[in-house]
């Protein structure tokens, strides 16, 4: 019986519009922008947030972390916490009783592979030997990992990613079993995974871990690529909650670092999470579900508009309804035909919503990809049967949003009235005071998001634009890692590095050349340090700056004048006397105007102290996080690289091109240049400072992207809106307009009239707006802003005053028409206006 009446229903709502084709497809446009736009941000959150892996119970797979309780969020690694050592794991790992398995691995690793005299380097993972057994996927050629494999100097093992075995090994069948040379050892290939598995992030290639880097003692200080710990994950027995590991792992935190004060005593509490949350992190997720709200929010600014539009239709459909009242409709028959003509225009605005979706969605991965880090091989972005549940959802709400108060109002006028000549109903006032209010939260919705995207915007044009100290496109620079099994000894390191800095400056390539510890000329190590002179009642007092470590001649290379005492030389290693330079802010900022030449400096390690290094020279600041660094003076100092104790494994080389020459030409030459000091020790992460920055924006650019997207189209709904109602609003007191008018009234006290309507509503609703927003990102969300917006204050007044000026602008363009035909309405046309 049901079914049979929405089917009746459904036929009349399609002859209805029909007949009304602008109406129908204009609500159509307007409601698909808003569902297409928030079933392609769905998409993103159900692909990286609530989709996960595809392993067996993925539910019971966490991360486990050591907290530091009075440490700030960030050193805790955002919530998520750490593992200081393999030590700490495996001491973990023997005293736990809520796990099933637990497992260890570096990921994100340079792997160097030769295979048939052509060396590669590939993004791989050095895992103990449980990390696949714990998610539940085997190799599909050859055999997984075993505890032998995993001890250090056990033959060395591989197991390949489908993805490289076909376009690099051409599927070879016979792989397993063959040999190769991994980090300068013979290896031999054991197994191949099966398609699209990456574990953990986007992985090409594994290896064990304690095979590679052998446990070392607790304290041990490895700084940036250097660094060692693992990550460490576990599977929870059946019947485990979080709560109960929790509490286990906060008391083993507390048992080690009493067994182990010099290391761990501040590492007295621990975290264990769902590792999809850990490997997301909080702010991302905060990010993601902004996103959706701010289509949402542009869904339900289309809304507003539709009802808007329902309203105007129920005005002039007001005696057909009122005889279908008379003939003996009910009111709730009445309301239940005019939401079953909501639904059709909603389900017409949802099945082209969905196809803008799919082009949405296929732009946004073609963008992602286009960026120079791969994303996580579990965000699998499709439109899939949750993402249409939520969009069939979202239909729904979009019917009773935009259809039901005008269906109700309508359903409820009194028919005898709205007979008569000229009668209007006695929901006509009401209806006025409702689509103003409408009006209101359109402008407000509007206002916020406008300012959510200018901030966003603002903030990746600061990044953009930094000065980082140097010329960024003026040199060259690539990466490369010195493994122990080429490389064994620290002297074997060390002389390889001034072998290739000696050979790249006297190559005719090349004006000058330098070696530095920093990643992609982007990431220097951070950590606590201690100025002579200064006093410190804990561990905690130490500050935290960046340090870097260079060769001679690095500053030379980037054209940096040293501004007080001298430059590094071959000479200055840390066995003999361990030095530093700093820059200008580290100076200004412990001794002010006086010299900091002979001050000391040291790195704060408390279970391995540091040398003292005595402060030989003063730069100019450089930004040492590049564009994520958010004090453009902030202090920081250097070390000298080639006479490092203990000496780096990874290094970026920077080159220097001749004159008339472009910087990002030289990767050739560079190349043959390593090439032939080691032909089996490759360079990757190759390219000009300049594009280094650029492709590390890409995310934060995509981000600005959507969020202007967001903006524009919900400015755009909003004006259309603004000038829909004020025309409706115009139409339905042509009458009192035709009184006033026949009373004497002007046409300019006419124009006033409307324009004022129309300042009422934009004035409420940018208080509304731009005081929600305000306290939003002010007040409830200040902190997690500060990682987020680079070097803007969200509640920077030239932002709130600029959006408030556009939207005042196009208020007024949109009432201004209105407002001028209603000085011109005839006052006995008007009188006889129905």
């Amino acid at each position: 019986m049901i079914l049979d009446s929405f089917r009746q229903d459904v036929r009349v709502g399609l002859r209805v519009l029909f007949k009304e084709k602008s109406f129908c497809f204009l609500a159509v446009l307007v409601l698909a922008l808003g569902i297409g736009g928030a079933t392609t941000q769905f998409t993103v959150v159900n692909a990286i947030v609530l989709r996960g892996f595809s392993f067996p119970h993925p539910e019971q797979l966490v991360n486990v972390g050591l907290i530091d309780p009075k440490a700030s969020d960030q050193n805790n690694n955002f919530g998520v916490g750490q593992i200081p050592t393999a030590q700490d794991y495996e001491d973990l790992k023997a005293a736990q009783k809520s796990f099933s398995m637990m497992a260890g691995y570096l990921s994100g690793s340079t792997i160097n592979l030769t295979y048939k005299n052509n060396p590669q380097r590939y993004t791989g993972g050095y895992v103990t030997e449980d990390l696949f057994k714990i998610v539940g996927v085997s190799p599909a050629l050859g055999r997984d990992f075993t505890a032998e494999d995993n001890k250090p100097g056990a033959e060395k093992v591989a197991i390949l990613g489908d993805e490289i075995w076909r376009r690099d090994f051409n599927a070879d069948p016979n792989i397993v079993g063959q040999s190769v040379r991994i980090n300068g050892k013979a290896a031999t290939v054991i197994g191949v995974m099966p398609p699209n598995f990456k574990f953990p992030i986007s992985e090409e290639l594994w290896t064990p871990l304690y095979n590679e880097f052998p446990p070392v003692p607790r304290g041990g200080l490895f700084l940036g690529a250097n660094n060692r710990a693992p990550a460490v994950m576990g599977r929870l027995k059946p019947g485990v909650t979080l709560d109960q590991v929790n509490a286990e792992f906060v008391a083993l935190a507390r048992h080690l670092a009493e067994d182990n004060p010099k290391t761990n005593r501040n590492y007295t509490s621990a975290s264990v999470q769902p590792l999809l949350n850990a490997f997301t992190g909080v702010q991302f997720r905060q990010t993601v579900w902004a996103m959706l709200a701010a289509v949402i929010f542009v869904l339900l600014i289309a809304c507003v508009n539709v009802m808007n539009m329902q309203f105007g239709r129920a005005a002039l459909r007001a005696k057909e309804l009122a005889i279908r009242g008379a003939l003996g409709a009910t009111r709730w028959r009445i309301v239940q035909q005019m939401l079953t003509e909501s639904f059709v225009v909603a389900a017409f605005g949802a099945v082209a919503g969905v196809v803008i979706a799919y082009w949405g969605v296929d732009m946004l991965v073609r963008a992602i990809n286009a960026g120079p880090f791969p994303p996580p091989y579990w965000w699998q972005f499709t439109i899939d049967g949750r993402v249409l549940a939520f969009t069939l959802l979202i239909t729904l709400a979009a019917t009773v949003v935009s259809g039901f108060v005008p269906a109700f109002l309508s359903a409820r006028g009194n028919a005898a009235e709205i007979m008569k000549e000229g009668g209007r109903g006695n929901s006509s006032r009401l209806v006025n005071v409702i689509t103003r209010v409408l009006v209101v939260a359109q402008i407000a919705l509007t206002a916020a998001l406008l300012i959510a995207a200018t901030l966003q915007i603002k903030s990746i044009r600061n990044q953009t634009t930094l000065d980082y100290g140097y010329d960024e496109n003026g040199v060259y620079a690539a990466r490369m890692g010195l493994m122990e099994g080429a490389y064994p000894s620290e002297d074997a390191r060390r002389e390889l590095f001034k072998r290739a800095v000696r050979a790249l400056r006297v190559s005719p390539q090349f004006e000058s050349a330098a070696m530095t510890d920093r990643f992609r000329m982007t990431f220097a190590p951070n950590g606590q340090y201690e100025v002579d002179g200064q006093n410190y009642l804990t561990d905690r007092d130490r500050p935290r700056c960046n340090f870097e470590s260079v060769s001679d001649n690095y500053f030379t290379t980037l054209r940096l004048k040293v501004l007080e005492g001298r430059d590094f030389t071959i000479e200055d290693t840390d066995s003999k006397q361990p030095v530093a330079i700093v820059n200008a802010s580290f100076a200004r900022k412990y001794w002010g105007n006086q010299s900091a030449i002979g001050h000391q400096v040291r790195i704060f390690n408390p279970a391995q102290p540091q040398p003292w290094r005595t402060i030989v020279g003063v730069v100019p600041d450089m930004l040492m996080q590049g564009p994520f660094d958010q004090q453009t003076e902030s202090a920081g100092f250097y070390m000298p690289l080639l006479g490092a104790t203990p000496a780096t494994q990874f290094c970026t080389i920077i080159v220097r091109p001749k004159a008339g020459q472009r910087a990002e030409t030289l990767g050739p030459a560079l190349s043959r240049a390593v090439a032939d000091l080691d032909s089996n020790l490759p360079t990757y992460f190759a390219g000009t400072p300049a594009r280094f920055h650029k492709e590390i924006l890409s995310g934060s650019r995509l981000i600005a992207t959507l969020f202007t997207i967001f903006g524009v189209v919900a400015f755009i709904l909003s004006a259309v809106g603004l000038y829909g109602v004020m025309s409706f609003s115009v139409n339905q007191r042509t009458q009192e307009f035709g009184i006033r008018m026949a009373l004497g009234a002007d046409a300019r006290r006419i124009f006033r009239m409307v324009m004022t309507q129309g300042a009422w509503q934009l004035a409420v609703g940018l208080v509304l707006g731009a005081g929600g927003i305000a306290l939003l990102l002010g007040v409830v969300a200040s902190a997690a802003l500060k990682n987020i917006l680079f070097k803007v204050d969200a509640l920077d007044p030239t932002i709130y005053f600029a959006v408030a000026a556009l939207l005042t602008a196009v208020a007024a363009a949109s009432c201004f028409v209105p407002a001028r035909r209603a000085t011109r309405v005839d006052p006995m046309v008007a009188l006889r206006y129905e």
